[in-house]
């Protein structure tokens, strides 16, 4: 974990009693987080507060720093992005959420209901994008891809997965063989070919 001291005019305003919001980081790659970095550095009276690479660490400095933003991916190397979230937003209602992940109307799907502000797609994100994104949730607002909107709202239309069938069928379309989907949710391989089954007869 890095925790990041405000410099130049942000510690400026803090000694003239200024109010300067805070963004915390969680990402896995160090791309990701410059990214992040340097859109709050396009924001006014605006600091990077700390990041971290590991979702059980940033639930315990969340709670330390109190930022205004905490951005992150959907999935960490020890847990679930978006469970993380929604964690966080159970203890923390008015903590701004942005959630980065691919392009995949199921886990925007999975991020709004978690009480996200912004899902921003991993594979396009910039940092005109993410100040965009970082600015719309301190300002209170959401910010969404209307094109992933339109294909959530679309596919809610489907017969919907059960939360352990999305699960298998996210964790294998993420390149996870059987056995690996079921050492991750604990459970057994067999068990997992059944709910990708499921999910491909509801699907088809």
């Amino acid at each position: 974990m890095r925790a990041l001291q405000g410099q130049g005019d942000r510690v400026s305003d803090r000694h003239k009693g200024v109010s300067v919001a805070s963004v915390f980081a969680v990402h896995v790659q160090a791309g990701t987080h410059l990214i992040v970095s340097r859109a709050v550095g396009e924001l006014p009276r605006t600091e990077l507060s700390g990041s971290s690479r590991s979702a059980v660490e940033a639930a315990r400095l969340v709670g330390m720093l109190s930022p205004g933003v905490v951005t992150l991916d959907a999935r960490l190397p020890d847990g679930d992005g978006i469970e993380l979230a929604g964690r966080l937003h159970a203890d923390y209602p008015r903590l701004g959420l942005i959630v980065f992940g691919p392009s995949r109307t199921s886990l925007l799907r999975r991020a709004v209901a978690a009480g996200t502000a912004g899902y921003v797609v991993a594979a396009t994100a910039d940092v005109a994008r993410v100040t965009a994104a970082i600015r719309s949730c301190l300002a209170g607002h959401n910010s969404f891809s209307s094109r992933l909107l339109a294909g959530a709202v679309r596919n809610e239309r489907l017969v919907p997965l059960s939360r352990r069938e999305r699960e298998v069928t996210e964790l294998l379309r993420d390149g996870l063989g059987p056995s690996e989907v079921a050492k991750s949710l604990k459970i057994s391989e067999s068990t997992v070919k059944t709910y990708a089954a499921r999910a491909r007869a509801k699907v088809d």
